[in-house]
């Protein structure tokens, strides 16, 4: 396909997954949202059926298609992999909710490469606490009028306190380049997403903030 329409960004999580819709044409943010498990005192999977039923609802509600993307957050490690295994069956219930309605879903970001290529974090991984505070300060650089034209206070406390936000739209934003890269050069979404994140970085690479 030679143009996308939306893209939905996800950060996703069993306790509380974050997603932002974006214009796939002008990068501007549309609409954000959480959605959240119940507590772990629930069985888990009732905890996934009913999640299963609420992703199913955004995906629908936003009216998502065939002219459309969907990106999630990419594992990270392995540390808990009870945890991790959790954590991917989340992310196939959003994957599968939108190639069941036609969406294109061509791979996964990394979120190193978010902090490299958006927030111009190098070197050295950063603390959890500095590299999620520096999200805010990003998002606030790059989405503050997108936000306010939400109705959303775009403020530092506020950002602070749904991280889970956060982290989709600058997952949205780093995908989101990498679709108009595929669409300007005629590639497969897939071959895109697929491609190591250092290749062709002077194509698709924002001026990130100063932090």
């Amino acid at each position: 396909m030679d143009s996308y329409r939306y893209l939905m960004a996800i950060d996703p999580s069993l306790t509380c997954s974050g997603w932002a819709l974006l214009s796939v044409k002008g990068g501007e943010v549309l609409a954000v949202g959480k959605i959240k498990s119940d507590p772990p005192s629930v069985a888990l999977a009732t905890r996934l059926e009913k999640l299963q039923g609420h992703i199913g609802k955004i995906v629908t509600s936003l009216n998502l298609g065939n002219q459309d993307v969907m990106v999630c957050e990419a594992p990270t490690t392995m540390k808990d992999p009870h945890n991790a295994i959790k954590v991917e069956q989340v992310r196939g219930l959003f994957e599968a909710a939108g190639r069941g309605r036609g969406v294109t879903v061509p791979g996964r970001v990394n979120p190193r490469s978010v902090q490299y290529e958006v927030m111009g974090l190098k070197g050295k991984q950063l603390p959890r606490v500095q590299v999620k505070a520096a999200a805010v300060r990003t998002v606030q650089y790059l989405y503050a009028a997108d936000l306010q034209r939400l109705g959303i206070d775009a403020g530092e406390v506020s950002l602070t306190k749904h991280q889970d936000i956060v982290d989709a739209m600058l997952i949205g934003r780093f995908a989101i380049l990498k679709v108009q890269g595929a669409i300007d050069t005629r590639q497969a979404l897939e071959a895109v997403f697929d491609a190591p994140s250092r290749q062709n970085r002077n194509t698709w690479r924002v001026r990130s903030c100063s932090i």
